[in-house]
């Protein structure tokens, strides 16, 4: 039986007619008998639609599960931390034992301290294994931090310019790809993310200046005063770069410099 991918190459290139293909592949004699049609017509409609779904899938898509995956991991890595440093307050530490240890040069240290608590002289295992565990998580963290880093400056890098590598790939994981994020607004961007603000301020509050664009220095690190002009600036920076990242339109490095002269701009004006 012939290839299914080369069927499938000329479906792709019209050399095959997808109105009229039973009667094409018999005329040409790449089948012999209705058996080895079906057989055949079979892996074609397998290949072609594993190859629609491979084009339906975001070039995107696995960064936005890497920064997910990451949020998870802190959030994780928080109550473990939580939960340990309470573990580890049951248990009174001696600390003169600990400087005569180590003056004898015998081994100091969280592996080595003589706690006690319930008539117990050391940590128990699990204890010592569920901080291994926690070691190896922040390990895993920064392996995470390093692949979205690197995956940002290929698939958004004027928007990682900006911005940074984890805020912009918050920034896509919020709106969901770098095609939805550069659709909208930049009034939209600088508030993605702020959604418990939003819902305060359908009961009454002030409405939100920023939210994920938050944990950018140009604008946490600013005065409060200043801080929705800032952002105002910066969302609408980053409304140019995810247009220019998605369209292909290359690295442009004066995006920076102009929303640096920009944050200048309003902090002169701050001051008077």
């Amino acid at each position: 039986m012939v290839d299914p991918a080369l069927v499938v190459s000329m479906l792709s290139d019209g050399r095959c007619p997808a109105a009229d293909l039973r009667t094409f592949l018999f005329d040409c004699g790449l089948v012999d008998s209705e058996e080895e049609y079906r057989s055949l017509l079979r892996e074609i409609t397998i290949a072609l639609a594993r190859e629609q779904v491979l084009r339906s899938v975001p070039d995107d898509s696995e960064v936005l599960h890497a920064i997910r995956a990451l949020d998870d991991v802190n959030e994780i890595l928080n109550t473990i931390s939580e939960r340990l440093s309470d573990w580890y307050s049951c248990y009174e530490w001696d600390g003169e034992r600990e400087r005569k240890e180590a003056g004898e040069g015998e081994v100091s240290g969280s592996d080595e301290l003589a706690g006690v608590v319930m008539g117990r002289s050391d940590l128990p295992p699990v204890m010592r294994r569920f901080a291994r565990n926690l070691t190896e998580l922040h390990e895993s963290r920064t392996m995470l931090i390093e692949h979205v880093e690197d995956e940002m400056t290929f698939i958004a890098p004027n928007l990682t310019n900006l911005a940074g590598a984890l805020v912009a790939a918050r920034l896509l994981g919020i709106a969901g790809g770098i095609e939805k994020l550069c659709m909208m607004p930049a009034s939209r961007i600088q508030i993605l993310g702020a959604n418990r603000a939003m819902f305060r301020h359908l009961r009454g509050a002030p409405a939100p200046k920023h939210g994920i664009i938050f944990q950018h220095p140009c604008i946490h690190r600013a005065p409060r005063r200043l801080r929705g002009r800032i952002a105002r600036a910066f969302a609408s920076k980053l409304a140019i770069a995810a247009r220019i990242d998605y369209y292909g339109g290359g690295v442009h490095g004066e995006l920076a410099s102009e929303l640096e002269a920009r944050i200048r701009e309003i902090g002169g004006r701050g001051t008077l």
